[in-house]
């Protein structure tokens, strides 16, 4: 018996798709998702190519902007580490000071007002008190009397600070053990500004006070204005006993 005819679908009427059941029960095999390979590279390129999407501009700025201070840190780790080395240890020059004290070992006075500080009538500031106080008084009356007169408002004595150009070296003046006369008239790193009778006269003032009395006009670098206590407490006490005996 043959079998039935299909009769076509009536005009106008659209044709359905079977559902998927059904096109598994015809036989057909149902479409299957493929994930996209990544493209191979040639051999000995390394792994496969993968594809990355541009890095927009304000990332790029944000990530630039987090890494300044860690490189801003890392230098500055650096220049603390290598300064010391650079300046050669700070106080080789003479490592016989001790830290804390001025350029000739007496023990610097950071306060202005420190009892170990004392009005000095010759400057506008202080010196220390005691024994430094009467060899430097002595300084200033024969330096008045027989030199120059001395401009108080021009004259200066104790300040907390490093010697000029030597930013890890102490001053004298930190400690009070050194004294200005007439600063204006004498600049620093200037020859000559005494005459040879002048000079011949602080010469008699130093050798009064030795050991323990300096001139800046004998340094590399002139400094007349400029007069320092540089012997031992002991010394200087000893000079002093004998002026004021």
């Amino acid at each position: 018996m043959a079998p039935a005819s299909r009769s076509a679908p009536a005009a106008g009427t659209a044709h359905r798709p079977a559902p998927a059941g059904r096109a598994a029960q015809a036989g057909r095999t149902p479409p299957t998702y493929r994930p996209q390979q990544p493209v191979p590279r040639p051999a000995g390129a390394g792994g496969p190519t993968t594809v990355r999407r541009p890095t927009s501009l304000a990332a790029r700025t944000r990530r630039r902007r987090r890494a300044y201070p860690l490189a801003l840190a890392l230098l500055a780790v650096v220049v603390v580490l290598a300064w010391g080395p650079l300046r050669g240890g700070g106080r080789d020059e003479d490592p016989t000071v001790p830290e804390g004290a001025s350029q000739n070992g007496w023990e610097a006075v950071a306060d202005r007002h420190d009892p170990r500080l004392v009005p000095f009538p010759w400057v506008t500031g202080k010196v220390r008190d005691g024994d430094v106080a009467t060899v430097l008084a002595h300084v200033a009356e024969r330096f008045h009397a027989e030199v120059e007169p001395i401009d108080v408002a021009s004259s200066w004595g104790w300040s907390y600070r490093p010697v000029r150009g030597e930013e890890d070296v102490l001053s004298n003046h930190a400690s009070g053990t050194a004294i200005d006369l007439n600063a204006p008239a004498h600049p620093l790193g200037e020859a000559g500004t005494f005459t040879d009778e002048q000079v011949a006269r602080i010469r008699a003032l130093l050798d009064d006070l030795a050991p323990v009395v300096v001139w800046g006009g004998d340094f590399d670098r002139p400094d007349e204005m400029h007069f320092e206590v540089v012997g031992t407490p002991e010394q200087v006490a000893d000079v002093a006993a004998r002026l004021v005996g």
